[in-house]
């Protein structure tokens, strides 16, 4: 599922034109298998200022950025004027039990950005970027357990017609979610935007501190993740959970393959109880 050509908005070996000093760059990992470590191509450094559901607090400075697919981030990289300089991806130390096969070992450039002789430079980054809300503190009406392994979630595959439990519209749960694998996964949750409480009990890194709805799950590490329900219920019109690489998140039609990294869940309202999914059902 790895190729070697790079498309950048549709685009095979693009470029980008700087005009200004500092340059916002949102980043989406819209590969169905790769993960990307992005960094420069001489190792500046840049400032990861959101992720996936919106600003951190503070910007992040850093050299090397991760996203698996699905996930996005937006970065603030500074520039000189005349120089040219790579947006890579570098060989990553997250490898799963493929290995290479994997393109761990990849090393891509995906970028060239050429700053232009004079640039303007009237922009500062704020030192404060965001109030982020904090569920830390919330009452939790439920807590959940997944673990991914082999071609499941909690030992089951996808099934179209099978909601597999109901949330409560409003209510706040906590999902411990675990890679018992050796390859690489990730999580993306519909509906919500979660908060990375944990990740095996310590706190997690600066890039998992802002809202997210799909996150890298490295092998064997426990990830607490904390969400809140919204108020749009429908007890037979389910939401999905699943692994954001395509080939492991898709339901495999061959009857004698029992394949699928996904599930559903429905968010109830006041009363309801788990439905059934209507036949012409398409997931949101």
């Amino acid at each position: 599922m790895i190729g070697d050509e790079i498309l950048v908005t549709g685009t095979i070996g693009p470029y980008f034109d700087v005009t200004t000093r500092l340059v916002r760059l949102r980043l989406l990992n819209g590969s169905n298998a790769r993960l990307y470590d992005f960094g420069f191509s001489d190792d500046r450094s840049f400032s990861l200022v959101a992720t996936d559901g919106g600003l951190l607090a503070e910007p992040w400075e850093t050299t090397r950025l991760h996203l698996s697919p699905g996930e996005r981030a937006e970065v603030v990289v500074a520039f000189r004027p005349g120089e040219r300089v790579e947006l890579r991806s570098h060989p990553s130390d997250h490898g799963g039990s493929l290995g290479r096969l994997d393109g761990f070992d990849d090393r891509l450039d995906i970028c060239r950005f050429r700053a232009a002789g004079t640039l303007a430079d009237d922009t500062e980054l704020p030192a404060v970027l965001a109030v982020v809300p904090d569920l830390a503190g919330e009452a939790v009406a439920e807590e959940r357990s997944f673990v991914l392994a082999s071609d499941r979630i909690n030992g089951r595959s996808m099934a179209m017609d099978r909601i597999d439990f109901g949330v409560r519209g409003g209510t706040v749960e906590v999902w411990e979610v675990t890679n018992d694998n050796g390859y690489l996964h990730n999580f993306h949750v519909h509906d919500v935007r979660f908060q990375v409480l944990a990740v095996d009990d310590e706190t997690p890194e600066p890039p998992l501190r802002g809202r997210k709805d799909t996150v890298l799950l490295l092998q064997e590490k426990r990830y607490r993740l904390a969400m809140r329900f919204g108020d749009h219920t429908d007890p037979n019109v389910p939401y999905v959970y699943h692994c954001h690489l395509p080939q492991h998140e898709d339901e495999d039609e061959d009857e004698d393959e029992d394949e699928g990294m996904m599930g559903q869940f429905v968010v109830l309202g006041e009363g309801e109880q788990v439905g059934v999914v209507p036949k012409a059902h398409h997931h949101p």
